[in-house]
């Protein structure tokens, strides 16, 4: 599934059982679970690899996308993208503080072996394929667990792609409040330019009091060309990065 908007630390979770060890067995053999997040993310990545592609970053705040994920499949004795209440990979995401342009996931269950048969069954299937190959990602998070799922004990493993806001440059928030700011001054100006116009319409007045209202009407007029200016300048570079942005999303989203 894959979701797009248009403006390194791999956590291993695993439910474990009692395990016995006799006196000639090592901690490092046991230590890791047979299927794992890193062996999932270096399996992801050979293959990536071998397609020509950048290899994607490891990042914690997908990590726990998809922990949040594989930990609610097992709670809630489902398998889908979206959760009995709604939820999408891209609500939890945002539930986690990761900001994005585009979002994808993979999900996996069954009694695999190994963390590279989990990345081959995927690789066999178009869809998961294409999130697992797509030039759009630049990062990935990955959980895997075992536990009990409907009567059975299963693995179960969630990858979660993402392409983060900060790979396009960004509009800048404050630039934009201070073209609101210049905006409002803008109008005020405009009032007080009209005003003072009206004024040098009144008949009867003398020469003196005509010169001081056409000085006067002068200076509002050079205030707010000045300040039209330089808002239009503030607009001009607020749509450059606008513009930029928008390119940069559609070159990654639409990379084949």
């Amino acid at each position: 599934m894959r979701r797009v908007l248009f403006p390194a630390s791999i956590l291993v979770v695993a439910l474990w059982v009692g395990v016995s060890m006799s006196p000639s067995t090592s901690l490092a053999q046991v230590a890791q679970p047979a299927i794992h997040a890193g062996g999932v993310f270096l399996y992801t990545n050979v293959e990536r690899h071998r397609a020509g592609l950048p290899i994607l970053s490891s990042d914690p705040l997908l990590t726990r996308a998809a922990m949040l994920k594989m930990q609610d499949l097992f709670a809630r004795q489902y398998f889908a993208h979206e959760s009995p209440s709604g939820e999408t990979i891209d609500d939890l995401a945002d539930r986690v503080g990761y900001a994005y342009i585009a979002i994808g996931e993979n999900l996996a269950m069954g009694t695999f072996q190994t963390s590279k048969e989990v990345v081959d069954a995927w690789m066999d299937s178009p869809g998961h394929r294409e999130n697992i190959l797509s030039r759009t990602y630049s990062q990935i998070g990955i959980a895997a667990g075992r536990s009990m799922y409907q009567g059975r004990q299963v693995w179960m493993i969630v990858q979660a792609f993402g392409l983060p806001v900060s790979a396009c440059p960004e509009t800048d928030p404050a630039l934009r409040d201070a073209i609101d700011r210049v905006e409002t001054g803008l109008k005020a100006m405009e009032v007080v330019v009209r005003m003072r116009k009206a004024a040098l319409e009144e008949v009867g007045l003398r020469t003196a009091e005509y010169n001081a209202r056409v000085d006067a009407y002068n200076r509002a007029a050079e205030v707010y060309n000045a300040t039209l200016a330089r808002y239009q300048a503030m607009v001009d570079e607020y749509n450059t990065r606008v513009v930029e942005l928008n390119s940069c999303i559609q070159e990654r989203v639409t990379a084949v």
